[in-house]
């Protein structure tokens, strides 16, 4: 009887040691969440330049910092469901591509409405990233090491941040906001093709009844981790809190506002929307009034 039959991918995927190869898959995943990050703090030191490079006045620049967060409102809102019904790569590869063509495009950009619509695509394209990002370093890095490696991947936004400010303190001298928005771009893509290193998530075809490609993902992945641990692998451990179930209910929005769940839900919607607000409004919208 073959491992497929006997162990889930929960229990094959647990007794997994963490290798370099788990590792790549994160840094791949952390360099465009480092890109994503750059790209919206880069909007925080360009934005004077654009102000009086088009002509805007204090409130259409302040709109036109809005149009990212738009994109991500939406990005964010549909990347969930789009993945759990077409796969995590596919989502996590159509965001790299709608950020890195809207960065370019930005740059090429002859006034402030098609700014703004880039903007908003850009956006759109950083907010699939977020919970799709975290989704597959949580399916693809073992229970006992998620926690750390969540945290380290929260470690890439500032560090993006800090890169804005670099990258336009020695780029906008040379050819303005433009210049930067273009330099941006180039990056998606090369990280579009490393993420097709990253492979399609073994849990997410399981949880659907793709038995068959879930086991073939799975196997590869077994594969690949005991070249880099350099030795036979674990057995996987019986333990029925790692099967998934079958043909469960699927989540569906309105259940955040079930019995028992809309408190909690306008509880945390307020809490991050009072933290964002004050954290945007200083690193991007500040800018517009200065």
């Amino acid at each position: 009887m073959s491992i497929s039959t006997q162990f889930s991918v929960p229990q094959r995927m647990e007794r997994l040691p963490l290798t370099s190869y788990q590792k790549n898959i994160f840094y791949i995943i952390a360099t465009a969440w480092f890109f994503d990050s750059m790209d919206l703090g880069m909007l925080t030191f360009v934005l004077g330049s654009i102000k009086t490079d088009l002509g805007l006045t204090t409130v259409q620049a302040g709109l036109l910092s809005s149009f990212s967060f738009l994109g991500m409102f939406f990005g964010a809102a549909s990347a969930g469901m789009a993945a759990d019904k077409f796969g995590r790569k596919i989502v996590f590869q159509t965001s790299m591509i709608l950020w890195g063509a809207a960065s370019i495009a930005c740059a090429f950009t002859q006034n402030v409405e098609q700014l703004a619509l880039a903007r908003f695509f850009l956006g759109l394209g950083m907010g699939m990233e977020f919970p799709i990002g975290q989704s597959l370093i949580s399916e693809f890095i073992p229970a006992k090491n998620r926690g750390r490696y969540i945290a380290l991947l929260e470690g890439f936004w500032p560090i993006g941040f800090i890169a804005a400010g670099i990258l336009s303190y020695f780029l906008l001298p040379i050819g303005g906001w433009r210049l930067v928005f273009l330099c941006e771009g180039i990056p998606a893509i090369f990280v579009l093709i490393i993420r097709r290193m990253v492979p399609e998530s073994p849990r997410w075809l399981a949880d659907t009844n793709q038995d068959e490609k879930a086991d073939v993902v799975m196997t590869a992945f077994e594969k690949n981790v005991e070249k880099a641990y350099g030795k036979e692998l674990p057995p996987p451990i019986k333990d029925d809190n790692l099967v998934i179930g079958k043909h469960e209910k699927k989540f569906s929005f309105l259940q955040l506002w079930a019995p028992g769940y809309k408190k909690r839900t306008i509880m945390v919607w307020l809490l991050w929307f009072f933290a964002l607000l004050g954290y945007y409004g200083l690193t991007t919208w500040l800018s517009a009034f200065l």
